[in-house]
C-alpha cells in the first residue's frame, strides 16, 4: 500500500510522485508520458510502469495547454485498474494497493456499487427522471455530461470550454442535474455534449459521463479488478 499527494487544480486531479505529476484520467485507456515510465515507489514498495509517448495523436504537451497546467504524464486505466484506490481530495491524498482495499477498516460509509467497462473506461448506472442511464465515471472531467439534455437550459446558464481526447474542444451550457446512484441524489453541474461525441457514446453503449465534481467533497473508493466502487455519503455534498 503507497499513499501519493492529490491535488485538485483548474478541476482536474493530479498524483504527485517524488519526482513528477500525472493526470488522474479514468477516463483515458491509455497512460502516456514523453519520458516513457512511471514509478511508483514508498517503504520498499516499488513497480515500474512502461508508458507511451502519444495515444490516438495526443501529448502531454498539447493536454498541458489544455489543461492550463503543467504535469508529467496522463494517469489512465492501464495503470489504475492494476490497484484498489482510494481519492480523498479533501486531505490531498491518494492511496494505492495491490491488495482488496477494506473500506470498512479506514471508516469508509456508503455501498458499494457494481460498475461495468466499456473499452477500458468505467461505466456506472445513475437514474435520470426515473430512467436508467449507463454513464462513464470519468475522474478527468470536470463536469458531467449528457448525449441529450432532458430539459430546456436556460439562456443564462453558464457557458464552458471544455475538451475529450480525440474530439477536441467544445462549448457547452451547464445547468445543475440530479443523477440518482444507489437511491442517492446527487446534484452535479451537467452540459450537453455535441452530436458527434454524443453518438459516439452511445454507439458505445453509455449515454454521458459522470465528472469529477461528485469527488470534491467525499472519498471516492475504486476497485476495478472485483468490478466496483464506493461513493462516501457527505452531509455537505449529497
Amino acid at each position: 500500500m503507497i499513499t501519493m499527494k492529490l491535488t485538485y487544480e483548474k478541476s482536474h486531479l493530479f498524483m504527485h510522485t517524488p519526482h513528477s505529476k500525472w493526470l488522474v484520467d479514468t477516463g483515458a485507456p491509455k497512460s502516456i508520458s514523453p519520458s516513457k515510465s512511471l514509478t511508483l515507489s514508498q517503504d520498499g514498495y516499488q513497480r515500474v510502469f512502461e508508458v507511451q509517448s502519444t495515444y490516438s495523436g495526443l501529448t502531454i504537451a498539447k493536454l498541458t495547454e489544455l489543461v492550463e497546467v503543467e504535469f508529467d504524464g496522463l494517469l489512465g486505466t492501464d495503470i489504475l485498474n492494476e490497484f484498489d484506490i482510494l481519492w480523498d481530495i479533501t486531505s490531498a491524498t491518494m492511496l494505492l494497493t495491490e491488495t482488496e482495499l477494506d473500506s470498512a477498516a479506514i471508516g469508509m460509509m456508503g455501498h458499494t456499487l457494481e460498475i461495468g467497462n466499456i473499452m477500458g473506461v468505467p461505466t456506472l448506472e445513475a437514474k435520470l427522471s426515473g430512467q436508467s442511464q449507463t454513464m462513464f465515471f470519468d475522474t478527468g472531467a470536470p463536469y458531467s455530461y449528457l448525449s441529450e439534455h432532458p430539459e430546456n437550459v436556460p439562456q443564462a446558464a453558464r457557458e464552458v470550454e471544455d475538451f475529450l481526447p480525440g474530439f477536441g474542444t467544445f462549448t457547452t451550457k451547464l445547468s445543475q442535474i440530479h443523477f440518482e446512484i444507489d437511491q442517492i441524489s446527487y446534484s452535479l453541474q451537467t452540459g450537453e455534449l455535441p452530436t458527434l461525441i454524443g453518438m459516439s457514446l452511445s454507439l458505445a453503449g453509455s449515454d454521458g459521463i459522470i465528472g469529477n465534481e461528485i469527488m470534491t467533497d467525499r472519498r471516492i473508493g475504486y476497485f476495478p479488478r472485483r468490478r466496483a466502487m464506493l461513493i462516501e455519503q457527505s452531509d455537505a455534498a449529497a
